[in-house]
């Protein structure tokens, strides 16, 4: 490498660190402040123990399976079948998710908030869940409600 490139990019590297941007921020995308993910913990490990995340801020990490395709406001992080779904939701227009956001890998600080349902509520998520994975549902089998979370965050890096 010639002296004149390792120049151009030492230059490039501290125009970035001026910015206040880090090389890894240029690879994703940051919604909201920045945080630090280190500690986050996985969408499985809050949807086992979702009490005791509730009324705290902490950072979840998790692979985005959907998004809002008309305002953005909302993405969905991946869990298994036997689970409910993980929504992050926003305001409509505090942060806008992209759609090509969409089988990434995301981090995200804030909240989980409890939203229970009635049992008549819990039949029709379930049904829905169910036509939307192709799979045959009785609401029969359904005899107690549940209660869904939605994480409700204030910042968010999709790698």
């Amino acid at each position: 490498m010639t002296t004149l490139n390792l120049k151009k990019i030492a230059i490039f590297v501290l125009a970035l660190s001026l910015s206040g941007l880090s090389l890894s921020s240029v690879a994703g995308q940051n919604f909201g402040p920045k945080f630090d993910a280190s500690n986050s913990v996985t969408v499985q490990q809050v949807l086992a123990k979702p009490t005791e995340f509730l009324a705290k801020p902490f950072t979840v990490q998790g692979k985005i399976d959907a998004v809002c395709q008309k305002k953005g406001c909302w993405m969905q992080f991946e869990t298994a079948a036997n689970q409910p779904t993980f929504r992050l939701k926003v305001k409509d227009g505090d942060m806008v998710f992209p759609v090509s956001a969409k089988g990434k890998n995301a981090y995200a600080h804030g909240s989980l908030k409890a939203k229970p349902m009635s049992l008549e509520q819990t039949k029709t998520y379930l049904k829905h869940r169910a036509e939307e994975q192709g799979e045959a549902f009785d609401p029969a089998t359904v005899t107690t409600a549940v209660t869904l979370y939605q994480f409700e965050p204030e910042s968010v890096f999709i790698e």
